[in-house]
């Protein structure tokens, strides 16, 4: 959909207030996490309360940081924050072990290594490839789809339990499901927030006609913002899964702040770094103040984004007037009852929609790798050591309690595993290939050894499909500047970070400029060279004309794996 207000534009309050309140109601479903929070720290109604109030206010707060855009604050986009599936196990565990003071103090470290994080995300790009990201991204989406589901069933870790509000739980998924297979654009993008709606009131016509137990009724509680609620504290058994989380969040904000750069930049070519480290400094911030006030760490939504560029609203003011909504429902007597007046299983069926579309999203973000057997081996090992967690606990049982709740979750361990063998497959990871081209031949075999070589590096396939369209453009040149009878020296180069393509021929180099005169010969060899590389250049995120120093002529080109 097209952009109908940008970035910098100033909508009507008729068009910005409506905005806003959708975004408002998109992340809403994830107050669920501070709202389990608290209850595993056995927190009573009032203090649940003002726990949610001040949740609230986070989001607020981290959502105006992220659109600030200045003092190397923010990324100045319209991305709102919300609580994340990523902190909740080691914060669950915090909580029942600590209280909502250990969380709040784990948050605190988990923000400021965010804020270090954001300094350095150039420098350890190469230890965080994209199919890491995505195993911790669908590990997360199977730690969250088991927690709603036994959400649905009432049941606990073990499966003891009742299934009370498993007949709401069912509506609000069908209906959820529903729409968003089945309704308008407008529809699915509000489709948890009607799942929702829908299982309330199932929930509410059950109890009224008797089919269902009835259980304490929810009570209105006026949340005074009393704080803190409880003294900020150091557990240090669950810190490896904060500064894990940390790291995950700050790579899903890098994520998130690419996708709105491509959203806002019809000519978006390559990453601006500047505005990751800008989005990955608010978030961190966010997530110390977070801690600071004593809830769950935020994290940019990732559905935003989706949502601002399929209403064609991407207006940094629409995120600072959905911070600004945030701190007011904050601050509202009763906003933090209706959340906690949500049945239990309502609230599992909406998130199982949601850990689904986690899942998911994961495996895609594992599949943009062309894998080789050491992408592989760590994936398929690392996920295997991450589900045993759960499915083998008499395996982690016997262990000393403080190894046990150092590991904390599968999450931890499954990422620790990863990263162990992603460094030591490391070891030799440089792929260089060369290969003489006879231009007689076409371009086939160009392409078919640039796909070969990328698959054995494990190379993205977007960067391959790149670097192929590159090769197509210079084989269609190519006899119009290579000497007859020669052939072209092929080397490639790929180390994580990006794929080199050098190429060196006798004959005539190829045209430096990128302009090409539409009145000229097209036919002739300047002609020729000059559109491709007007194509090349499209293709590639830099291209050199090159003079080796034996006489021949060259083409040096990189195309970023980011």
């Amino acid at each position: 959909m097209s952009i109908l207000y940008g970035l910098d534009s100033r909508p009507p309050l008729r068009v910005m207030l409506p905005a806003a309140l959708q975004h408002i109601g998109l992340g809403a479903v994830t107050l669920v996490f501070p709202l389990l929070v608290a209850e595993a720290a056995g927190a009573d109604a009032p203090t649940t309360a003002r726990y949610l109030s001040l949740a609230m206010i986070a989001l607020g707060i981290a959502t105006i940081l992220q659109g600030l855009g200045r003092w190397g604050i923010g990324s100045g986009f319209l991305l709102p924050s919300v609580f994340t599936a990523i902190f909740l196990p080691p914060a669950l565990g915090a909580a029942r072990e600590g209280g909502l003071g250990a969380v709040a103090g784990l948050t605190m470290v988990a923000g400021v290594t965010g804020m270090l994080l954001s300094r350095v995300i150039e420098r350890i790009r190469g230890f965080l490839p994209a199919e890491i990201i995505g195993l911790v991204v669908m590990v997360l989406g199977i730690v969250l789809g088991l927690l709603s589901l036994r959400l649905v069933l009432g049941v606990d870790e073990v499966g003891t339990g009742g299934t009370r509000n498993l007949p709401a739980g069912i509506v609000a998924l069908l209906v959820t499901v529903g729409v968003a297979v089945w309704g308008s654009a407008r529809l699915r993008s509000i489709a948890v927030l009607i799942g929702l709606g829908a299982g309330c009131a199932a929930h509410l016509a059950l109890l009224a006609t008797g089919l269902a137990a009835d259980g304490p009724g929810p009570a209105m509680h006026v949340a005074t913002l009393s704080w803190p609620l409880a003294a900020p504290s150091l557990s240090l058994i669950y810190l490896p899964g904060f500064l894990i989380g940390a790291l995950a969040a700050a790579v899903r904000v890098m994520g998130d702040v690419v996708a709105s750069q491509r959203a806002n930049d019809p000519a978006w070519k390559r990453t601006d770094f500047g505005g990751v480290r800008r989005g990955m400094m608010a978030d961190g911030l966010g997530n110390l103040i977070a801690g600071a006030i004593g809830v769950i760490g935020t994290n940019s939504y990732s559905a935003s984004v989706g949502l601002a560029a399929a209403t064609g609203i991407t207006a940094r003011r629409v995120g600072i007037a959905t911070g600004i909504g945030w701190i007011l429902l904050g601050l509202m007597p009763g906003a933090a009852s209706l959340v906690m007046a949500v049945p239990r299983g309502v609230l599992g069926a909406v998130l199982l929609y949601a850990a689904s579309y986690i899942l998911m999203s994961g495996m895609t973000i594992i599949t943009q790798r062309l894998l080789d057997a050491r992408r592989t081996l760590t994936i398929g090992v690392a996920l295997l050591i991450a589900l045993s967690y759960s499915e083998i606990p008499g395996l982690y049982a016997a262990l000393p309690d403080y190894v046990r709740m150092t590991i904390g979750s599968g999450l931890v361990l499954g990422m620790a595993a990863a990263l162990t063998l992603h460094a030591i497959f490391r070891i030799g990871a440089t792929q260089i290939a060369e290969w003489r081209w006879d231009p007689d031949s076409g371009a086939k075999p160009l392409v078919e050894f640039v796909t070969e070589k990328g698959r054995i590096c494990g190379a993205r396939a977007e960067v391959v499909g790149k670097a192929a369209h590159l090769l197509e453009e210079f084989a269609d040149a190519a006899p119009m500047v290579m000497a007859p009878g020669s052939t072209a020296l092929v080397r490639v180069r790929f180390d994580e970070l990006r794929l080199d393509i050098d190429l060196a021929w006798e004959g005539e180099a190829m045209a430096a400029g990128a302009a090409v005169d539409l009145d000229a010969d097209i036919e002739a060899a300047g002609f020729v060279s000059g559109l491709a590389m007007m194509l090349m250049r499209h293709h590639a995120d830099r291209l050199e004309v090159t003079r080796l120093p034996d006489g021949r002529h060259g083409l040096a080109a990189t195309i970023d794996d980011r």
